[in-house]
């Protein structure tokens, strides 16, 4: 049992620090006022960037989000409207590995054998090495959550999460509600 918890906690560390996240909040707004939250609607450029099920599971996560926190939904018009939009980079990333050989390279007038120093041996030379480098291309997805008080359209609390995009659909639909709640951690009201 403890061999296959170690690797497993390994794995859930992991993939939550894989996704880097900022937020932030006006300070002086009273979040315990508001009582209801609207969705604004999916922006046009999030349908080329984001498939239709990865769309509604963010939508859904986000809700979730919002309920456990004491607000309820509402199709218009809510206290609260929150925004999503999505931002997709292609990048590479390069690692590289240097192997060293040396110490041992020749024969030469070196320390000698036993000490002596008239002795033939193996001398210190300069030895050799070799670079070997490897890259990786990756998405790299950044989800925006934006907040907006209704009443005056201010901007209340933003949530950013940036990280790889797992290509694995299994388990991209089970790591995006995780990574939706991360983005809301530090949300100010607590889930209940």
């Amino acid at each position: 049992m403890k061999k296959i918890l170690i690797p497993l906690l390994i794995v859930l560390l992991y993939s939550c620090s894989s996704l880097q996240v900022t937020n932030n909040y006006d300070k002086d707004v009273d979040f315990k006022s508001f009582k209801t939250f609207s969705l604004y609607p999916w922006d046009r450029h999030n349908d080329s960037l984001v498939n239709a099920y990865d769309r509604q599971t963010i939508e859904d996560a986000v809700k979730n989000e919002m309920e456990r926190r004491g607000y309820q939904y509402v199709e218009k018009n809510g206290d609260l409207i929150v925004s999503m939009f999505v931002i997709l980079k292609n990048k590479t990333d390069y690692e590289a590995y240097t192997n060293h050989y040396g110490g041992y390279a020749g024969y030469g007038g070196g320390w000698g054998f036993y000490g002596a120093p008239w002795a033939y041996g193996y001398g210190w030379g300069p030895g050799f090495n070799s670079t070997t480098v490897t890259s990786r291309d990756y998405v790299q997805g950044t989800l925006l959550i934006d907040i907006f008080q209704l009443s005056g359209k201010k901007l209340v609390w933003q949530g950013i999460g940036t990280g790889e995009v797992d290509e694995n659909l299994a388990t991209r639909d089970r790591n995006l509600p995780k990574h939706v709640s991360h983005i809301f951690r530090r949300f100010p009201i607590p889930k209940k």
